[in-house]
């Protein structure tokens, strides 16, 4: 069974945006097991730690990519996810989404509303989604706790076309509410390598196909 309390951080379908610049030397590798890099990182000024995550997955690009945009099929990877939906775009590249995660009876459930930009580059044959927290005037009160998805990233890059992808995930999320940091921060940290693993099962299923509503700013990713 999966920890109810790492359950808080695997929204991240979903999940991630980049707020300033990090030296490499910010991160600390914290362990390296089964091609899986995890990294964390102290914020000044937050009590809760920043994670990262490294490895590859035996899939094309627009396979990843589509597994990490399409939001109907994100609860099947993602631990304890109920709902994910895009409440509306803001354009081709970018849109609002919305995450509602189940917790156990003792806790109330958290939703996290983020503003997702997508990154395409043919150039270098990358991929990104990058998520910030936003205030949006559609989503509804829910008698939820509202989580922040302060910063983080996926960003995916061809390493051999139509086998092979580099992934990194890195986030930085606060579930709010009455929950000690300290406890947040001690089982954040299985967050990357359980989140890798469920990409690693879910890009090895044969129906994964682009989302519809994506195609179209996905479409250059199918050439890797």
């Amino acid at each position: 069974m999966t920890s109810p309390w790492r359950l808080l951080f695997a929204v991240c379908v979903a999940c991630l945006c980049g707020v300033r610049p990090v030296r490499a030397d910010d991160w600390k590798l914290t362990s390296n097991e089964q091609g899986i890099e995890v990294y964390r990182r102290d914020i000044p000024g937050s009590d809760v730690v920043a994670l990262k995550g490294k490895g590859t997955v035996d899939a094309p690009l627009w396979k990843v990519a589509s597994i990490l945009l399409d939001t109907k099929r994100a609860p099947e990877w993602v631990d304890s996810l109920r709902e994910s939906r895009v409440l509306r775009r803001l354009g081709l590249t970018s849109y609002v989404e919305y995450n509602h995660l189940g917790l156990p009876f003792i806790m109330k459930d958290r939703d996290f509303v983020s503003e997702v930009r997508i990154d395409v580059d043919p150039r270098t044959r990358a991929f990104a989604l990058i998520y910030k927290p936003t205030d949006d005037p559609d989503v509804p009160a829910t008698p939820r706790v509202r989580g922040e998805i302060i910063s983080g990233s996926f960003r995916a890059t061809s390493l051999e076309q139509n086998k092979r992808t580099e992934l990194t995930a890195e986030l930085h999320c606060d579930p709010k509410g009455s929950i000690p940091k300290w406890i947040v921060n001690l089982f954040q940290k299985s967050w990357p390598r359980n989140t890798f693993e469920a990409i690693r099962i879910q890009a090895a299923k044969s129906n994964i196909a682009m989302p519809d509503e994506f195609r179209e700013v996905l479409a250059p990713t199918q050439q890797f």
